[in-house]
């Protein structure tokens, strides 16, 4: 079901499953066919997470209840 997105703020109200990338601290999906890449940061340095996707980017300090990351 395609949901016409046009802004990255709109994935963190969408439940996304994550899948951990090899040998980096991040991880990876597709939503509606566009690859999301979620990494890891410095935290508390700098924020926990950045959320990249088409060629935008997001930093966040907590990921979205509905997403399913899996940290191991």
């Amino acid at each position: 079901m395609a949901t016409n997105l046009q802004r990255i703020g709109q994935l963190l109200k969408m439940p996304i499953v994550w899948h951990k990338l090899r040998g980096e601290p991040g991880w990876t999906s597709k939503v509606e066919g566009e690859e999301c890449i979620l990494v890891m940061n410095d935290f508390p340095e700098e924020p926990l997470y950045t959320l990249k996707w088409r060629d935008n980017r997001l930093d966040l300090d907590d990921a979205p209840n509905c997403w399913q990351i899996p940290y191991e």
